[in-house]
């Protein structure tokens, strides 16, 4: 029998890792689902114990989870899910996840990396988005230009050099507690006259800017392996500046389209230069053709992707992770 392949992630996330589980089962490997959020609520038992002698055991709901009794493993969104409280604080909820992120952290670089789809510290290294663009650009992709200051005026000089410049701010991670309310910070379009009025009650870091670039469509490009999965963005005015806070209205359509070859390629390279078999790549088409590297995340959703275009985005996952535990 084979040994079980493990998918560390949390409940909140199982319509994106169960379709991969089933694919899994059907063919002869069983799966353990680590749950975060249901550790932390008391529901699922987790033990790690290192012993004084430097013996090292991991159990999960009474079963080993050590790589030695594993096929392979799934990084997945272990960092991400909702505190098992009545009335949760959410300043307190983006605390835990981040304290829950570190000691995993500390835990599965235990593994070797070998067992994983990606490891671990492959995916913390691979999420820095500065260091994206600059592995996109030695790969061949076309950049944005992109600035990093604590002064509005560099920014401007840099970025808003004509009347009629625009240029994009972006967060670094993008979620934030107001009135105890957990929020996304989308991308927003913004001009030298919307800079002077913010210059009055507030400074431009942390952030990323970047010049604002017209668009002939975006893409959403997954990457499994060698597998490219790729969507075209369509936007109407009223998403043109993010297209994920119009997602699910008609302002946004999702079509299977082709990529260039030498994109598909470039997104192969990408990834094996960061040390991963998985990429959410995101990119803006201009209307001259030429198409521009946005971010690429490590660990991005896909779900809706396949249920919406029927691309076989868990097969392919699940396929990763056999040759994984075949390899091993």
């Amino acid at each position: 029998m084979n040994k079980p392949v493990l998918i560390a992630s949390a409940h909140i996330d199982e319509p994106t890792y169960k379709p991969v589980g089933e694919i899994l089962e059907r063919s002869g490997y069983p799966v353990i689902v680590y749950q975060t959020d249901r550790v932390l609520s008391g529901e699922d038992q987790y033990t790690v114990d290192l012993t004084n002698k430097g013996e090292l055991s991991i159990d999960y709901n009474g079963v080993s989870i050590l790589p030695e009794w594993l096929s392979a493993a799934w990084y997945r969104k272990v960092g991400s899910f909702d505190l098992p409280y009545k009335e949760p604080e959410v300043a307190k909820q983006l605390y835990i996840n981040n304290e829950v992120r570190h000691l995993h952290d500390m835990i599965w670089a235990l593994y070797p990396a070998d067992i994983w789809l990606s490891p671990p510290e492959n995916l913390a290294h691979a999420d820095r988005k500065l260091g994206q663009a600059m592995v996109a650009r030695e790969v061949g992709f076309s950049i944005p230009q992109t600035i990093i200051s604590s002064d509005w005026d560099t920014i401007s000089a840099k970025l808003l050099q004509t009347d009629d410049s625009h240029m994009v701010i972006k967060m670094l991670r993008g979620v934030i507690s107001d009135n105890n309310q957990l929020k996304a910070m989308y991308t927003h379009i913004t001009d030298q006259q919307k800079v002077d009025h913010l210059k009055a009650y507030t400074y431009p870091f942390p952030a990323f800017y970047q010049p604002y670039i017209e668009k002939a469509r975006e893409w959403r490009v997954t990457v499994v392996g060698e597998q490219v999965f790729s969507a075209a963005i369509y936007t109407d005015e009223n998403a043109r500046d993010d297209w994920r806070r119009l997602q699910t209205t008609e302002a946004v359509q999702f079509r299977k389209e082709k990529l260039p070859e030498r994109i598909e390629e470039r997104c192969i390279q990408y990834l094996g230069k960061m040390g991963l078999k998985f990429g959410a790549f995101d990119f803006i088409e201009k209307p001259d053709g030429e198409i521009v590297f946005l971010e690429c995340n490590p660990n991005g959703q896909y779900g809706w992707l396949e249920e919406e275009l029927g691309l076989p985005i868990s097969e392919a996952i699940a396929s990763e992770l056999i040759k994984i535990a075949q390899q091993r």
